[in-house]
């Protein structure tokens, strides 16, 4: 029995879906968990294709890279709420 692959990932800097730049997978579960770890191994964006049966491969979802670096400044002592405070106090 051959499997057929329905889906593809690859980076997101190709922008058009090649023959041998990609990993298959059978199924959209399997393709998303591979992108995301993909992702982060490689440091780089991916794309997920939606392959039909008889016809173009389509972009289906984008997979990003998840940055440790770019996590946002968080003060400890700051509740976020800006309500609790005078104008005074928050100018």
């Amino acid at each position: 029995m051959t499997t057929k692959f329905t889906y593809a990932i690859q980076p997101s800097y190709l922008a058009e879906l090649t023959e041998h730049c990609f990993v298959p997978s059978p199924d959209f579960k399997a393709a998303k968990s591979i992108a995301e770890s993909q992702a982060q191994d490689e440091a780089t964006d991916q794309n997920i294709w939606k392959i039909p049966l008889g016809g173009k491969a389509m972009l289906w979802e984008r997979v990003y890279y998840n940055d440790p670096a770019n996590k946002p400044f968080e003060n400890p002592g700051d509740d976020g709420d800006l309500l609790a405070y005078t104008s005074e106090e928050v100018i």
